[in-house]
């Protein structure tokens, strides 16, 4: 889960956040989060809410798990705007890839991916555009709003050397409650390795 679990509009509710995320206790050890910039503005609602629900919240730090297509190191990113670039360097050279594992790395802007140092994420999920919520993704063709003011990824796959990002587009939407021609997404990416 990339972040961007409530904004300061919603905290008002904190029961609310730990009953959407109730469900993800029914997988002990299988769920993984960052902070977004919106979780930063209630950031002890949204740590409880995870923790309660058994979520591993990941802020600047990795875990390694075993799956079936071998050791994978999940590496998640925490929310920063400001020094971004170095903050992306000694997340990673604080974490090493490990040999012969898959990283899957949790990095909440998609705009940061091209700060990412080259060969540091093979899998990296994002959010925080909302896809954008107004564009032409429903009729087949790419654009978007933020495509088109931010020139940044805003849904989608995308690819950087051999690293690969996957944005998410999310299922609700922010500053405006309208999503036009971007519909919301649950998304179940298989992932193969050569």
């Amino acid at each position: 889960m990339t972040g961007d679990f409530l904004t300061v509009e919603s905290n008002h509710s904190p029961q609310a956040l730990e009953r959407a995320f109730e469900p993800l206790a029914n997988a002990p050890g299988k769920v993984f989060a960052c902070m977004g910039n919106h979780d930063h503005e209630a950031p002890t609602v949204v740590k409880r809410a995870l923790r309660k629900a058994g979520v591993t919240l990941l802020i600047d730090e990795a875990v390694e798990v075993d799956t079936p297509i071998g050791r994978v190191q999940i590496l998640g990113f925490d929310f920063h705007f400001r020094d971004r670039d170095r903050n992306l360097i000694e997340v990673c050279q604080a974490n090493p890839k490990p040999p012969g594992a898959l990283r899957l790395a949790l990095l909440h802007d998609p705009g940061a991916f091209r700060k990412l140092p080259l060969g540091e994420g093979d899998l990296v999920l994002s959010g925080h555009t909302h896809g954008g919520q107004v564009g032409l993704v429903s009729f087949g063709l790419p654009w978007t709003l933020v495509s088109l003011v931010a020139k940044m990824p805003d849904h989608g796959l995308w690819a950087r050397g051999r690293d690969r990002l996957y944005v998410h587009r999310g299922t609700g939407h922010y500053g405006f409650p309208l999503r036009v021609g971007v519909p919301a997404e649950q998304s179940l990416l298989r992932i193969q390795r050569a």
